[in-house]
């Protein structure tokens, strides 16, 4: 019985390591984003169940009530659900630049901000969750903002990354970075 059960313990062992190690990898592969995905100008690109387009970056003029070394800027998208049920869990859109520094989004916005960077008459933006796409029917048009705070004068190369839980590992970079 005794080699039985030290037999046991060698396969099982491994076998439970691997199939919990397995599982964790996974879990790390969904969080992070590893494989970009250089988008172009293209009218619009697939990613996790939707068509993704870069509408534009937008900058907050300088302005005498702000800060000369800092402004807002809004990256806007244009989502298209292509199927039903289509799941953006743990979206993330964030700004690089040629030198490779990441700006998150943030995350609560004023309307006074809001109001600031639109232009006039477009269709009021969403933020990046899950429910915004999750809700809208296949062939739907959301337009998704994320605003950020840079620096004066904006950095070079501004590139939006857009991924989502299950478009991970691979992300889109979107390489048209003109501000506008």
């Amino acid at each position: 019985m005794r080699w039985i059960a030290i037999i046991a313990i060698l396969v099982l062992l491994p076998c439970t390591i691997l199939v919990s190690g397995w599982r964790d990898w996974r879990e790390v592969r969904r969080s992070q984003a590893w494989q970009p995905v250089d988008v172009a100008s293209a009218p619009a690109v697939a990613y996790d169940g939707a068509a993704v387009r870069l509408v534009d970056i937008h900058a907050l003029p300088p302005d005498p009530g702000l800060a000369k070394d800092r402004t807002f800027l809004r990256a806007r998208l244009l989502v298209e659900p292509r199927r039903p049920g289509t799941k953006w869990l743990d979206c993330r859109i964030s700004l690089i630049d040629a030198k490779s520094h990441d700006w998150a989004a943030i995350e609560t916005v004023p309307d006074l901000l809001q109001r600031a960077l639109a232009k006039p008459g477009e269709v009021k933006g969403v933020g990046c969750d899950g429910l915004a796409v999750s809700e809208a029917k296949p062939g739907a048009q959301v337009f998704v903002d994320s605003y950020y705070l840079l620096p004066r004068p904006l950095p070079t190369g501004l590139r939006v990354t857009l991924s989502t839980r299950d478009g991970r590992p691979a992300y889109l970079r979107f390489l048209r970075g003109t501000v506008q």
